[in-house]
């Protein structure tokens, strides 16, 4: 009971002053407790209310202390009277009303509210919300006519089992509103420019499942654009290769958190894309890694590009290196191969009959087909390659099985399972036909424009070989062949011949050299011309073709002058070959009638001696015995030494 006194005492004190200006008895009672104990319960509990609301009025006074710092006002909207009532200052602060308003109807409120918020605010005052809290935003003409964004939190109040009043607090959030229309624009034109890319743009998740991609993945892929979302690369159907390099590449990612960047191939059907990837870190406002976004830009026409310009570099290359025409033609074909996933190329060349094709180039093709296409018919209907040259236009069959240009082949093209042929004629500089270039596929297919263009890119390079390899070849021939005769001339004719002697002299082998003079051709000449001379010195050589073996090694020497050279042949044997040639002459020549003017010839033979190192040796001595048989009376055949045919004409 003492301690019970001594607090009351206390609180006596504490509160005395307070009650002394409210309730002086009580307060006296209070200091006195000996003379008025039967009063200290009452005035004890008068302390205690006094205390409570002294208390509530420091909360209320810090209430709207804390809601003025903050921006903030406190609105009651009294649903039966359809009235609203703010506290002081607050229309004023947030809305900019004169200082005395402390409340409208809430028909005047509404006429403040956007017209697009006007309705559902309405509604909203007709049927309350009856959760204990609600957000609302709306916006609200300010006093100066702008307009404001108001963020509510609703808290209802109830009565008699309905909601009687909504206890509000607002504060404008302009500010905010146009920073988030501001990210949201930007948002937006970000995803437009996403929507619009080129690029594939991807976002994935830290296990690699897709969670977005814009568009432009549908020009690569198969898939429709929303079966890739919640999928990883490998269920997307990428290759095993693909689907490593990628999953490799976002590991490194997630250790490192620095952006990757590599590039990868990949199938769609027949079409190959290779592209440029790069990988993003994505984090989240607490730092940690979230997501991977992924721009993927195709890189195909570059990078084939560059690889077909080394390898047309790597063609030219050989071109001008003289590599032999084979290898250069095979090497074109690996290149368009190269270019064209499962393309295998071929490349037919124009027969001297102009009538047909042979094959060159295309080892890709079956062997046994290789074989079979060896010569292929010019005509309308011939297939890819002959009708190509009988047009002189690229073909396109993109089925040859309902193609009515190989009907006469579909039993051949079936049993390798060729689908698709195209074929593009080669043309020289001047326009003339050199063959064809086609291009086979195991599928029904037709060609892009791109790969349209491939083709007669590299039709052209075959041109530049071919022309090439033909000026060359035709050089060659200028070089070591005479221009009338088409035989050796004297140069290559000495330099293969002394050939001839080295390998005879190496094997021990026998060797005989003829050397072979016109008889009276200068009167031939004289009498008929330079023209006819011509023809008689052509008509002899083409007795040579006739007379000697393929071996044998034959030139024209200069004028009226030829040799030849008869590898492993004795001296009895050559006098046989000099006697059947001359022989031949005399009867072709008065067989010719008037084209040819009767003409013979003389003959002299001789055999290489062991001791004799070069073709010189020989020919001189062959050409003793040729000056010995124009001594004789021409038309015959003089030997050095004793074996000897000659003939009278």
């Amino acid at each position: 009971m003492t301690q019970f006194f001594n607090r009351s005492r206390r609180l006596a004190i504490v509160v005395g002053p307070l009650l002394m200006l409210i309730l002086p008895d009580a307060a006296l009672a209070a200091l006195r407790p000996e003379r008025y104990a039967g009063n200290l319960a009452s005035v004890f509990c008068l302390g205690l209310a006094l205390a409570c609301w002294l208390r509530g009025r420091w909360l209320r006074q810090k209430v709207r202390a804390v809601l003025q710092d903050a921006s903030l006002g406190l609105l009651e909207f009294d649903l039966p009277r359809q009235y609203v009532t703010a506290n002081t200052h607050t229309l004023q602060r947030l809305l900019g009303m004169p200082a005395h308003t402390r409340g409208m109807d809430c028909n005047r409120w509404l006429s403040l509210l956007h017209p697009e918020d006007r309705a559902r605010f309405s509604i909203m005052l007709e049927t309350p919300p009856q959760a204990p809290e609600a957000g609302y935003e709306a916006r609200i003409r300010h006093h100066s006519g702008q307009w404001e964004w108001l963020e509510m939190t609703l808290q209802p109040v109830w009565r008699a089992g309905k909601v009687s009043r909504l206890t509000v607090i607002c504060r404008v959030v302009t500010a905010r509103k146009h920073q988030e229309a501001a990210i949201l624009r930007r948002e937006q034109q970000f995803r437009t420019l996403v929507d619009n890319s080129e690029d594939i743009v991807a976002r994935y998740d830290l296990d690699l499942r897709c969670q977005f991609i814009n568009r432009s993945v549908v020009r690569f892929s198969p898939l429709p654009l929303e079966e890739h979302l919640g999928k990883t690369p490998r269920e997307k159907g990428w290759s095993e290769e693909a689907s490593q390099r990628f999953e490799n590449e976002c590991r490194q990612l997630m250790q490192s958190w620095e952006a990757r960047r590599f590039e990868l191939e990949l199938l769609n059907g027949a079409q190959r894309h290779i592209f440029e990837i790069r990988l993003f870190p994505e984090f989240d406002s607490a730092g940690a890694l979230r997501t991977i976004l992924s721009v993927d830009r195709e890189i195909t026409a570059n990078r084939q590009g560059e690889r077909l310009l080394a390898e047309e570099n790597a063609v030219l290359e050989m071109i001008a290196g003289h590599r032999p025409l084979t290898e250069t033609l095979e090497q074109i074909c690996l290149m368009m191969e190269s270019q064209q996933s499962g393309g295998m190329c071929g490349i037919m060349l124009l027969n001297e009959d102009g009538e047909s094709l042979r094959y060159a180039a295309g080892h890709s093709l079956p062997p046994v087909y290789r074989k079979q296409i060896e010569r292929v018919a010019i005509g309308p209907a011939r297939g890819s390659c002959g009708t190509a040259a009988h047009w002189k236009r690229t073909i396109v069959v993109e089925d040859i099985e309902k193609s009515p240009l190989w009907q006469h082949a579909l039993e051949r093209t079936r049993a390798f399972g060729l689908r698709a042929c195209w074929s593009t004629p080669i043309f020289s500089s001047e326009r003339a036909l050199l063959g064809t270039f086609s291009t086979y596929y195991r599928e029904p297919r037709s060609p892009s424009q791109e790969e349209l263009a491939l083709v007669q890119r590299s039709a052209h390079i075959i041109a530049i070989a071919l022309e090439r390899d033909g000026h060359e070849k035709q050089l060659y021939r200028l070089a070591t062949q005479d221009g009338l005769t088409e035989l050796n001339n004297r140069r290559q004719f000495i330099e293969l011949a002394d050939r001839e002697v080295e390998r005879s002299r190496r094997y021990r082998s026998p060797l005989s050299v003829l050397m072979m003079d016109l008889d009276h051709f200068k009167s031939i000449n004289d009498q008929h011309g330079h023209a006819v001379g011509d023809e008689v010195i052509r008509h002899f050589a083409q007795m040579c073709r006739e007379a000697l073996r393929a071996c044998d090694l034959s030139g024209r020497l200069g004028g009226e002058e030829f040799a030849a050279v008869l590898p492993n042949t004795g001296l009895d044997d050559a006098l046989q070959v000099a006697e059947r040639l001359r022989a031949m002459v005399a009867e072709a020549s008065h067989a010719c009638g008037a084209a040819v003017p009767n003409y013979t010839v003389s003959i002299g033979a001789a055999m290489l001696r062991p001791d004799e190192n070069g073709i010189d040796e020989v020919l001189t001595r062959a050409d003793k015995q040729l000056y010995q048989a124009k001594r004789e009376g021409r038309n015959r055949v003089c030997a050095d030494g004793e074996a000897q045919l000659a003939h009278s004409g």
